[in-house]
């Protein structure tokens, strides 16, 4: 694509949604600009800029004369038809909520190379039916956006289904455990407990499933709580003992507890420490150790993989194996929910556990980022510390769907 002479653009993020403004931020990150800036503004007031993103979900007033061909509108989908009513024209630059920001890309970087040719005369015969065929593609993007929303309710139900089931079979399972009806032999309560853990990991994939579908349409608010992150810790280790001992592997646990009250919801952290324990598991070789520490950082700049120069202190977990390490081209994108798997012993696709972490400490405003060595990876995780005050404000834990 042809970026003329602008090496800068200015876009104006019209929204009261706080998350979508780091997703624009890493977006433009990845365009081939000099200089792009992201600027929050009101919904009453017009920002000079040469783009606007409009979210809808704000009920902006949307100038009339605005040009629509430099803007992108976000609409949820049963907004959509009101929207098209109003603006028949602005299908080609509409996006679905929850945003993609693959979409989001896409489409920035069309209308970038459209302001380029405004005012400039084309020799070239051929640009006009380009211009037309792209603009066809986008508007088959907007029908192919409707598409995924309903592949996603889908899965949201089918999710949902299969928890019922799973939970009765483990409960069935626990009263077995107990002799509740009658004593058991050494031989069956062994394989009880391997049953018992393998519905816990399938109730856990189908939670994940039902978070990363559902999760990007309800704008579900973490509950927190001042959580022990040393017994968080300890209780993570022993959901995947028995996975460990399979293995003959050695869970090495160092922690220390951290410097300030740690506000979380236990659960979905516990949830992130047994997904990457499980995958340092997976991918170790039979009689090796998987390490475990947990610390406090005073400061801590955001990792290189993420966009921005935040700091903060928080509490920081690492999690180290001896199995292969991943490619150096794949370690931004292991934490996607799409990224495909290699053959059985290649960690360069994620899959649904290490997607689950990222959405999971997004919402807790964390970071989550791999290390690879010649052998062994370390996935390490930051929980910023927060005031109880701020608890029940953080961002949903669907706000977008496989951002970065």
């Amino acid at each position: 694509m042809s970026w003329g002479m602008r090496s800068s653009v200015r876009i104006a993020l019209i929204t009261k949604d706080r998350s979508l403004l780091p997703l624009c931020q890493e977006v433009v990150a990845k365009l081939p600009l000099d200089h792009c800036e992201v600027v929050l503004a009101g919904t009453e007031q017009p920002v000079e800029a040469e783009m606007h993103i409009w979210d809808l979900d704000a009920k902006p007033r949307i100038p009339e004369s605005r040009p629509l061909g430099v803007d992108v509108f976000l609409v949820r989908r049963n907004s959509l038809k009101a929207f098209l009513d109003r603006f028949p024209h602005a299908g080609a630059t509409t996006l679905l909520k929850p945003v993609s920001p693959a979409a989001l890309e896409v489409f920035l970087s069309h209308l970038i190379s459209r302001l380029n040719s405004q005012g400039q005369e084309s020799s070239d015969p051929m640009k006009a039916d380009r211009d037309a065929l792209l603009e066809c593609l986008l508007h088959s993007t907007l029908r192919l956006q409707e598409m995924e929303d309903d592949r996603t309710n889908f899965w949201a139900r089918s999710a949902h289904d299969l928890r019922a089931p799973l939970t009765a079979a483990g409960g069935y399972c626990g009263l077995l455990l107990e002799e509740q009806f009658g004593p058991l032999t050494s031989g069956q309560r062994e394989l009880l407990q391997r049953i018992e853990h393998s519905l816990k990991k399938l109730n856990r994939m189908a939670s994940a499933m039902f978070q990363l579908t559902a999760g990007k349409q309800l704008e579900r608010k973490y509950e927190l709580k001042r959580t022990d992150m040393e017994n968080c810790i300890e209780r993570s280790v022993d959901e995947v003992r028995f996975f460990a001992l399979e293995k003959n592997l050695t869970l090495e646990v160092d922690t220390a507890a951290p410097g300030q009250p740690m506000y979380v919801e236990p659960n979905q952290i516990e949830q992130v420490l047994v997904n990457l324990l499980e995958n340092a598991c997976k991918f170790s070789p039979r009689n090796s150790v998987i390490t475990v520490r947990g610390y406090s950082i005073p400061c801590q700049t955001q990792h290189a993989s993420t966009a921005g120069d935040r700091v903060t202190a928080g509490y920081r977990v690492d999690i180290s194996d001896s199995g292969p390490g991943v490619a150096p081209e794949h370690l931004q994108n292991i934490f996607e929910e799409y990224v495909s798997y290699g053959n059985a012993g290649d960690r360069s696709g994620g899959g649904l556990g290490l997607a689950i972490c990222k959405m999971i400490l997004r919402a807790h405003h964390g970071e989550i980022w791999a290390e690879t060595r010649e052998k062994g990876t370390t996935f390490s995780f930051v929980l910023p510390f927060q005031p109880q005050a701020v608890s029940h404000d953080l961002e949903p834990a669907g706000s977008y769907a496989g951002g970065q």
